[in-house]
């Protein structure tokens, strides 16, 4: 065989090969992504837990994702809300956490959401799936989450001095801004059977 379309079979092999790995696994998007540097911030609003009750307040404030690819930190902060809550549950301190990215698949709405500059809609349209661990006050939790390209879920658990709760949350891209639908147990140590539902809404 001619060497030079040896050569050229040998890169078409390789160039399908890289192909195939990218289109099932994402593996050069993800190797790509672990070099990138990020840091990202916006508001944050939790609506009043029961809006036709006039007395119901609600809490705002800010959150923050720095990390460079698939490690990341995350900040929560919300501006006085450490004044009606209970030391045990959150103080001025906010909220931190610390995750991973375990796989990553750039997709073509990534790089086009990108290119317009909407950080927001690139998470949506990327294919990913991670773990988080986090304190705030004098409670741990941890959450595990995805995205498969259609939905955006995950689970918490959260281990407190006296409460544990446990649940699950949804992310939505709504009008611009992250909508967050959290469905969830909470019950006291000492009555472990005495699971109580909590419904809420977290805008970002």
């Amino acid at each position: 065989m001619n060497k030079k379309i040896l050569v050229l079979v040998i890169v078409l092999v390789a160039i399908t090969g890289l192909a195939v790995l990218e289109i099932s696994n994402g593996v050069l998007s993800a190797l790509a992504f672990d070099q990138i540097s990020y840091n990202y911030s916006s508001k944050v609003w939790i609506p009043p837990t029961h809006p036709e009750d006039p007395t119901a307040g609600s809490l705002g404030g800010y959150y923050k994702i720095n990390g460079k690819g698939r490690d990341f930190k995350f900040f929560l902060q919300l501006t006085g809300a450490e004044k009606s809550e209970s030391p045990l549950d959150y103080t001025a301190d906010g909220l931190n956490g610390t995750g991973r990215i375990d796989q990553i698949k750039v997709t073509p709405g990534t790089i086009f959401s990108l290119l317009n500059k909407d950080v927001k809609d690139a998470m949506f349209n990327t294919i990913f799936n991670g773990n988080m661990n986090m304190t705030c006050a004098a409670w741990t939790g941890t959450s595990l989450f995805a995205n498969d390209g259609e939905n955006f879920n995950g689970t918490f658990k959260i281990d407190g001095i006296y409460t544990d709760w446990e649940g699950n949350y949804t992310f939505t891209h709504e009008n611009n801004r992250i909508v967050i639908t959290a469905d969830y147990f909470y019950w006291s140590k000492k009555t472990p059977e005495s699971r109580l539902p909590v419904h809420s809404v977290y805008l970002l």
